[in-house]
């Protein structure tokens, strides 16, 4: 039995996940099996990825690598008595309690991991998040802009602005919140930005409530004095950037045609030089699908250890775009396995946020990212409010005229969850499930994945109710993952050192000495 863990983090989940969500999480309890004990395999599967057994309890999550003689004995498991397997063979016991511990068979009808652990939630409590477009406006011009971002649009005024904090302060269950500037470019309403956060900070119905601060930015329009006052106001930042010169100018232009290249190194350095840390986002499209390597090189030569590559989306500016700045997915996927590859054979220090999300979700019964999980909280935990005041579920929905929820300027409003309570799409959003979507019911990986986004379902094919156009890449990454670390030990020791799996995973390969000509004794 082959796979890989996070045995600290597990032992936590077990405290926690049966006593906040009321589900079973047991895998490192004791189990006593007697002749009479009833083993029994429903639910899992065995896939085949590049000739190894893969079992599979796709409802719960759980997964390992078996041998051919270890697959043979799990495959005549049917309600099956301990006592009719064959005794003879060499740890048999151990192997039995391994699978059970897993999560991959019931005894008694007992298991160690909830069958439906992913049904009703994610396992997680998080904070609301509020995103604010603070404008529509850019200085540049991408081919990909969610936010449809050009001079025509319109900036947020301060009466919008203060009146979503306020609306945001009305959600009574938002105990934790949230607030992201962002755009179009925020930095280009810096000063509506300064005044938000002193007003949020500061805000009457705050009552203890936690506040965190984010700025979601291109960059270019970082100075000494903004830089400081990031830092003084502990303001989470992220920078938009697609990578090596001709990339981010063929990308990301400047409005007038001119080059951003430079402005982006120039914030680069002053975020570094004022010890400011800041999240890097590579929109992965068309200009810097060529070169894996050169992206390292960038990140590398900008002493940049951690970014988040994010394929380009069938959203905003770029449906009108498609053909310049589309990627199919046999091009993403490719991608993502030469940047493993890269990382994993020549140890090069890079976090990529999305490998990192996919690895934990793959050792972990919580799902902590609301973009790569069906319970996303869209509308509900989550708004973005564009800068007409405009209410939508999430930053990726903005141009989705269907999904407006409502406006900040109803006077009717008291909260700005309140528009989704009654939306249908929301409803469907909160019933959407791997497990009542057609095109999700037969697959392997469908509670790593959770169906992906609704936006972007719901932009590409018309109804949140269908799985995300990103299907073909989490079908391969998966296994893909599953099998590099569990097969390659040092891929996993560099995948480890970098901290993708919290710098507390451990490699299990364990022999239970069930012999290949084994099989089934009955009676």
């Amino acid at each position: 039995m082959r796979y890989f863990a996070t045995p600290n983090l597990e032992k936590r989940e077990a405290e926690n996940i049966p006593q906040q969500f009321g589900k079973v999480f047991s895998p490192a309890v004791s189990v006593t099996i007697s002749d009479g004990s009833i083993l029994e395999r429903r639910g899992t599967d065995i896939a085949v990825i590049r000739s190894e057994l893969l079992a599979i309890h796709p409802d719960s999550g759980s997964w390992a690598f078996l041998t051919p003689a270890e697959g043979k004995l799990l495959s005549m498991i049917d309600r099956t008595p301990y006592g009719q397997l064959d005794g003879s063979w060499p740890r048999l016991g151990a192997f039995i309690a391994s699978l059970w511990r897993r999560g991959l068979i019931s005894i008694n009808g007992h298991r160690a991991v909830d069958e439906a652990m992913f049904e009703d939630s994610p396992n997680f409590h998080e904070g609301h998040l509020v995103e604010l477009l603070l404008t529509e406006k850019c200085n540049l011009a991408c081919g990909y802009c969610l936010a449809g971002a050009n001079p025509n649009m319109p900036a947020m005024t301060p009466e919008i602005a203060r009146r979503t904090v306020d609306l945001a302060f009305g959600m009574n269950e938002a105990r934790v919140l949230g607030f992201e500037f962002s755009g179009g470019e925020p930095f280009l309403k810096f000063g509506l930005m300064r005044e938000l956060a002193t007003y949020i900070q500061s805000h009457p119905h705050r009552n203890g409530r936690r506040v965190f601060l984010s700025v979601q930015s291109n960059g270019t329009l970082l100075t000494v004095e903004r830089v400081q006052w990031l830092k003084d106001n502990q303001v989470s930042v992220g920078i938009s950037l697609d990578g090596q010169p001709w990339s981010q100018n063929l990308s990301r232009p400047m409005l007038n045609g001119g080059q951003s290249f430079q402005q982006l190194l120039r914030g680069i350095d002053l975020l570094q030089r004022a010890d400011v840390p800041f999240g890097a986002l590579v929109v992965l499209n068309r200009s810097n699908v060529g070169s894996v390597h050169e992206l390292i090189d960038f990140c590398l030569d900008n002493d940049i250890r951690s970014f988040k590559l994010n394929p380009v989306s069938f959203l905003g500016t770029a449906q009108q775009n498609w053909n310049n700045v589309g990627l199919t997915q046999e091009e993403i996927v490719a991608y993502f396995i030469q940047l493993i590859a890269l990382i994993g054979d020549r140890g090069y220090p890079l976090m990529e946020a999305n490998v990192r999300t996919m690895l934990q979700f793959l050792t972990s019964k919580q799902r902590t990212t609301r973009c790569l999980r069906t319970h996303c909280g869209a509308g509900d935990t989550f708004q973005a409010i564009s800068a007409a005041g405009d209410i939508y579920p999430c930053g990726r929905s903005t141009q989705t005229p269907a999904l407006k929820l409502g406006n900040v300027l109803d006077v009717a409003l008291n909260s700005l969850s309140a528009p989704a309570r009654h939306n249908p799409y929301i409803e469907e959003i909160r019933n959407r499930r791997p497990t009542n979507l057609d095109e999700c019911t037969i697959c392997e990986y469908r509670q790593f994945c959770q169906a992906g986004c609704s936006a972007q379902a719901f932009e590409k094919y018309g109804t949140v109710r269908h799985r995300t156009p990103e299907c073909h890449f989490f079908k391969s990454l998966y296994p893909h993952l599953m099998y590099e670390l569990s097969f390659r030990r040092e891929m996993f020791k560099v995948f480890e050192r970098n901290g993708y799996l919290g710098r507390e995973g451990v490699l299990i390969h364990d022999e239970f000495g069930i012999a290949a000509h084994s099989s089934a004794r009955v009676g």
